[in-house]
């Protein structure tokens, strides 16, 4: 929720109307016997620097005797200057001299007055505090639905289950060792062909070289699991990650392993990949049935955007299983599709 667009469409409801200028966010209402004016200047984005508050005075002074000629009524003028937070010392010193400025805090949602300001504007201080405080508590409540949304149940337990068995494993001895890993489950082509523990091809699919290989699969699994969870539901997302991953887990065994049977593979992120392979489906299905649901919620060319950059990675790194990427991201739109038809 965007505070600029909110605090506009509360001058809005407030009966002003939004004044095209170049570079300026003004708002003016038409009194019987004045105008009044008021101007939002947004916060300053990081490496970017304010004007000095002397060259905005100047320049809205002149807007100001515009429309005192344009309306031949008086002007009454509110500037609003938004920060995260308070304003440094140095843009409080810039501020007092002029009376017509309040700053407001959006974090601690704060109408700012210093010395020498005006107290009120026409009533206007009492109905910007409320309309900040209403703005705080729905942007929390929007913060908390956002975090339910994010931990889904199975989503969350799959994510969990992966670093309950990653701190097994660092307790029994160096998850960065290929030797170890491959005592305790992870792909090697003599152990699953030869000696037939196919039961690898899933276990594999919940370990991990180290803790930078977890922490990277279970952030973007943490993110982009629960979206296809809340889409697909609980019991069809469970299919399509255990599917893929243990799909990416023959894929690796058939072209990655075959040519290299010394190769140690684990990982998630053949399973991460299916997930992705599964929301790229349901993107394309909403704009083939011309539906803007997921469109929006995920979009396409966002969705591309993150398998090509993964996929890319994966090419262009060695160490890096991409016959299971390849093979997750397939099965895993393909399953999905299985999974979406409906009678």
């Amino acid at each position: 929720m965007d505070f600029i667009n909110e605090l506009q469409r509360f001058l809005a409801g407030q009966g002003f109307k939004r004044l095209q200028v170049d570079g300026g966010l003004l708002w003016i209402k038409d009194k019987e016997k004045r105008i009044e004016l008021i101007e939002i200047i947004p916060e300053v984005l990081p490496g970017q620097n304010r004007m000095p508050v002397s060259r905005q005075e100047e320049r809205i002074q002149k807007l100001e005797n515009q429309l005192m000629i344009r309306f031949g009524k008086k002007t009454e003028r509110l500037t609003l200057m938004l920060f995260r937070g308070l304003p440094d010392e140095r843009t409080v010193e810039e501020i007092t001299p002029y009376p017509n400025i309040w700053c407001l805090d959006q974090s601690g949602a704060r109408v700012l007055i210093y010395e020498n300001q005006r107290g009120d504007f026409h009533g206007m201080k009492a109905r910007l505090e409320q309309f900040m405080d209403a703005y705080r508590t729905t942007e929390q409540s929007i913060g908390r639905k956002e975090l339910r949304r994010m931990f889904r149940p199975v989503n969350t337990a799959l994510v969990a289950e992966n670093i309950i068995v990653f701190l097994i494993l660092s307790l029994m001895g160096n998850v960065t060792d290929a030797s170890f890993m491959a005592e305790h489950g992870a792909m090697v082509w003599a152990d699953v062909v030869d000696k037939g523990e196919f039961y690898r091809l899933f276990i594999s699919t919940f370990m991990h070289f180290g803790v930078d290989h977890l922490a990277q699969n279970m952030l973007i699994l943490l993110l982009i699991g629960s979206r296809l969870e809340r889409i697909l539901g609980s019991v069809r997302y469970l299919a399509v990650y255990l599917g893929s991953g243990i799909a990416a887990s023959a894929a690796s065994l058939f072209f990655t392993l075959a040519r290299d049977p010394y190769t140690v593979s684990a990982g998630a992120s053949g399973a991460i990949f299916g997930v992705m392979g599964g929301l790229l489906f349901l993107v394309l299905k909403d704009i083939f049935q011309k539906k803007r649901r997921r469109m929006e919620e995920i979009g396409l060319s966002g969705m591309i955007f993150v398998i090509v950059s993964a996929l890319s990675y994966g090419f262009t790194t060695t160490g890096v299983d991409n016959a299971a990427h390849v093979g997750g991201l397939v099965f895993g739109f393909i399953l999905t599709g299985i999974l979406s038809i409906r009678k």
